[in-house]
C-alpha cells in the first residue's frame, strides 16, 4: 500500500511477515494477533535523510561465547552483498543510527538482507523492523540506512544480562556425555515450563521474554531456543513463515510463524516448541502447569501442519525428512503395530509411575494406525485393559492427527 505521494518526497510502507505473531495448533488453542511492521523509504532530498549524531556506549559483552551459529541467508550473498551485510550488523551491535552504504545495491534487494539479519541474526532481537532507507528515486540506488532500535542500550544489558543468566542454569543442566536429543529435550522442556504464551508485552518478541519474564509469542520460543542450541554447539536456523486459519465460516486468516530448525547427526529437523506448549485453555478448561506436548519435537517437513507455508523466498531452508531424531523415535514410543503400541503403552505407563510423570505419551506409524489405536483405545475403552491396577477410572486424553501422536494422563 502507499502513503504521502508527492513530488519531492515518496514513502511506501511494506508489509513483512518476519517479527510477527503466531497461531498455536491443537495441542496450543490459544489466540494470537498479528503485528505487522513496515519499512519506510525515502527520497535521499527528504528531511530524513540529515545526518544523525551517534551515541557512543559501552558494547554488551556476552561470557558464554557462541560455539556455532547458522547464517544461511548470508552465505547466499555475493562479495558485495554480505560487506553491506555485515555493515549493518556491526552498526547494529554498535547502535549505530545511520548506516552509510558504500556498495551499488537496490532498495528492493537492501530491504531482502534486512530481513535476513533480522532472521538469523539473533542477539540483534533489540533491532527494529522498521528502517528508513535513503536512496535515489531515479536510481533507485541507496545511499544509507538508518536504524531503529526497540530498547536502549541500558534496557537492553539489564535483558541481556538476565537471559545470560538463565542460559547459563539451563546449560548446567546438560552434560558431554548427553546425546543432543537429551540436550534439545532439556531445552524444549525447560522453555516451556517457564513459560507462557503470550500476545502481548514488551518482551514478548524477545529470549528474555521466554526464559526470564516467561511470556513470549512464538518468536521469542524460537529465539530462545536458537541461543540455548548456538552456546551448546548444536546447528540451528530459525524458519518463517505463514499460518493460514480458518474460523468454519470460510473465512481465512493469515498469520505469520518462527519456529526452529536443528541439525542432529547430520540431519536437519523441524522443533516448534511454540506449538509444542499448551496455551492455557482447551476445550474450556485449564491445562495443568506439567502438560508438555512434543508432538513438534524434531519432526521432518511432511509433519508440519498442513495449513502452514514454509517461507522459501529469501534463502531455501534445509531439506528435513527423517524421523531418526524425534522424541517418539529416539525414546521408543513409536508404533508401527496395534499390538506393539499395547506394548509401547504398558512399559510407558510403568515408567510413567516410576518417574512420577503425570502423562503418556505414543506416536504411531501411520494415519490408519493411529485411527485404529485411538478408536480401539479410547472409544472400545481397551486402554484400561492394557495396565488395569494402574490407571485412574477417568482419564484426560489429547491427540493430534497431523502428528499421529496421542497423550493421556495417568494419575
Amino acid at each position: 500500500m502507499k502513503k504521502g505521494l508527492s513530488k519531492a518526497v515518496l514513502v511506501a510502507i511494506f508489509s513483512s511477515v518476519l517479527l510477527s505473531a503466531c497461531n498455536p495448533v491443537s495441542d496450543n488453542p490459544g489466540n494470537a494477533v498479528t503485528d505487522t511492521p513496515g519499512f519506510i523509504v525515502t527520497d535521499e532530498t527528504s528531511e530524513t535523510s540529515g545526518h544523525i549524531p551517534k551515541v557512543e556506549f559501552t558494547k554488551w559483552q556476552d561470557n558464554i561465547p557462541d560455539k556455532c551459529t547458522s547464517r544461511y541467508g548470508y552465505l547466499s550473498l555475493d562479495a558485495s552483498e554480505k560487506e553491506i551485510y555485515n555493515s549493518i550488523v556491526e552498526g547494529a551491535k554498535n547502535y549505530s543510527k545511520e548506516i552509510k552504504i558504500s556498495r551499488e545495491i537496490k532498495k528492493e534487494r537492501l530491504e531482502e538482507i534486512c530481513e535476513m539479519i533480522f532472521i538469523e541474526e539473533n542477539s540483534l532481537y533489540y533491532l527494529s523492523d522498521e528502517y528508513i532507507l535513503t536512496h535515489n528515486a531515479l536510481t533507485g540506488k541507496v545511499t544509507s540506512i538508518v536504524l531503529n532500535y526497540k530498547y536502549d542500550y541500558e534496557e537492553l544489558a539489564y535483558l541481556n544480562t538476565m537471559t545470560e543468566e538463565k542460559v547459563a542454569e539451563i546449560l548446567a543442566k546438560t552434560d558431554e556425555s548427553m546425546s543432543d536429543v537429551d540436550k534439545l529435550r532439556i531445552f524444549h522442556d525447560e522453555i516451556i515450563f517457564g513459560c507462557k504464551y503470550a500476545t502481548e508485552g514488551r518482551y514478548v518478541s524477545t529470549p528474555f521474554g521466554a526464559l526470564v519474564e516467561g511470556n513470549a509469542l512464538c518468536e521469542g520460543y524460537a529465539r530462545a531456543m536458537a541461543i540455548l542450541c548456538n552456546k551448546s554447539g548444536i546447528e540451528n536456523m530459525i524458519a518463517t513463515g505463514t499460518q493460514y486459519n480458518s474460523d468454519g465460516n470460510g473465512n481465512t486468516t493469515e498469520e505469520a510463524h518462527m519456529w526452529n530448525m536443528i541439525k542432529v547427526d547430520g540431519l536437519w529437523y523441524n522443533m516448534d516448541v511454540t506449538w509444542d506448549d499448551p496455551a492455557s485453555i482447551k476445550d474450556g478448561r485449564e491445562l495443568g502447569d506439567d502438560y508438555i506436548s512434543y508432538s513438534y519435537f524434531l519432526i521432518p517437513n511432511n509433519e508440519l501442519r498442513p495449513t502452514l507455508s514454509v517461507r522459501t523466498d529469501l534463502v531455501e531452508p534445509p531439506m528435513a525428512y527423517s524421523l531418526d531424531s524425534n522424541y517418539f523415535v529416539y525414546y521408543g514410543y513409536y508404533a508401527e503395530s496395534y499390538d506393539e503400541a499395547k506394548k509401547i503403552l504398558e512399559k510407558a505407563i510403568k515408567d510413567g509411575y516410576e518417574r512420577g510423570d503425570h502423562y503418556v505419551r505414543i506416536k504411531f506409524a501411520t494415519p490408519a494406525l493411529y485411527k485404529e489405536a485411538a478408536y480401539k483405545l479410547f472409544s472400545q475403552k481397551e486402554i484400561f485393559t492394557v495396565c488395569p491396577d494402574m490407571l485412574p477410572k477417568k482419564m484426560e486424553f489429547y491427540w493430534n492427527e497431523n502428528a499421529k501422536c496421542i497423550q493421556f494422563s495417568i494419575r
